[in-house]
């Protein structure tokens, strides 16, 4: 299936998707030193999810490179499900229970 020149390659799930649905992710976290040309185009659901399951400092010491990213164990699931979605589609992530900085309601008992 040929899309439109106006479509690019997410590198992580590899799907093919409308262009103002890639984001640029940085490999270096932002705020742990990272630079512009440590970049990679990665579609909004990848990267949402990414950043809905690791830590920029988990990200910084052991996911680093796109190999370490598309190996990691707790994507699989994730990214077995997206690549059979329509490319066209952005959806809704929520983050991750064991995600260091989710933030847990209060509950108040009575």
């Amino acid at each position: 299936m040929s899309h439109p020149p106006d479509w690019e390659q997410c590198t992580l799930c590899h799907r093919d998707v409308p262009r103002e649905l890639i984001t640029l992710h940085h490999l270096k976290p932002k705020s742990r030193g990272g630079k512009a040309e440590h970049r990679t185009p990665l579609c909004k659901p990848c990267h949402k999810q990414l950043h809905a399951t690791y830590a920029n400092k988990h990200l910084d010491q052991a996911l680093d490179s796109l190999d370490s990213i598309r190996e990691a164990p707790e994507l699989q699931p994730f990214l077995r499900w997206i690549r059979k979605q329509k490319p066209d589609r952005n959806f809704r992530t929520m983050t991750a229970h064991a995600h260091p900085h989710k933030r847990r309601e209060k509950r108040r008992y009575r």
